[in-house]
């Protein structure tokens, strides 16, 4: 829950638990900002694959207990599967597993989950509701920065390749609203390696974090 004391959030959302994460965590703790990195227990350092021509590797999750410290682990299924194309069982597992698994190595029961590829239905909605996951990202960019009620669909702020990134950064800095602003940046940290584009998360980072007036906080702090 944000403290009262503050009308604006940050949270961030990273995917998929690769390499580039290091980095990422290096500078998240540097600028004081928290984010929610969103797991598949089932995949490990052996899985890789390319993104732009650049291989792509896992971390190994059970190595990377103290990396992720001060973060939140969410849930983003067991093997990365489309979740809307499996059946009852498979996706009881690809959801139950990754939490208990995940749950096992962070010592941290996940309350959140990433929608793979962004695909999701009422009936992976409800799997989630079962598993006690409270709140679920999807995609959708929604450029807004406006509390949202339908947690298991929520759509972050943008991609943190969006051509509107800093014009959005700007805004949300200069809002003076009584109501709540979250300003939601979500991604994979191997992008940056596959763009080239690392200055781009440090000159947001420049932008927005140390601000007195603004909680940095993980997703379900913010959300829940």
């Amino acid at each position: 829950m944000i403290p009262e004391r503050y009308r604006k959030a940050v949270t961030f959302s990273y995917d998929d638990g690769n390499m580039q994460d290091i980095r990422l965590i290096a500078l998240f703790n540097q600028y004081h900002v928290k984010c929610t990195f969103n797991l598949n227990s089932g995949l490990n350092s052996s899985d890789t694959w390319l993104y732009k021509d650049m291989p792509v590797k896992r971390l190994n999750l059970p190595d990377c207990v103290d990396l992720y410290r001060n973060h939140e682990i969410a849930v983003h299924g067991k093997y990365h599967r489309n979740m809307t194309e499996l059946d009852f069982d498979s996706l009881h597992d690809e959801i139950f597993s990754d939490r208990d698994r995940l749950t096992e190595l962070f010592h941290q029961t996940p309350v959140g989950m990433a929608y793979p590829y962004g695909c999701y239905n009422q009936t992976v909605i409800s799997m989630l509701q079962q598993a006690g996951i409270r709140y679920g990202r999807t995609v959708n960019a929604n450029h807004s920065f406006q509390p949202q009620k339908n947690l298991l669909a929520f759509e972050p702020t943008c991609h943190h390749d969006d051509e509107d990134l800093f014009q959005l950064a700007d805004q949300f800095l200069k809002s003076d609203s009584d109501e709540i602003q979250i300003f939601y940046i979500w991604g994979h940290s191997y992008e940056f390696d596959g763009n080239h584009n690392w200055n781009r998360i440090e000159k947001l980072l420049d932008q927005i974090a140390g601000k007195p007036d603004i909680f940095y906080g993980t997703n379900s702090e913010i959300l829940l």
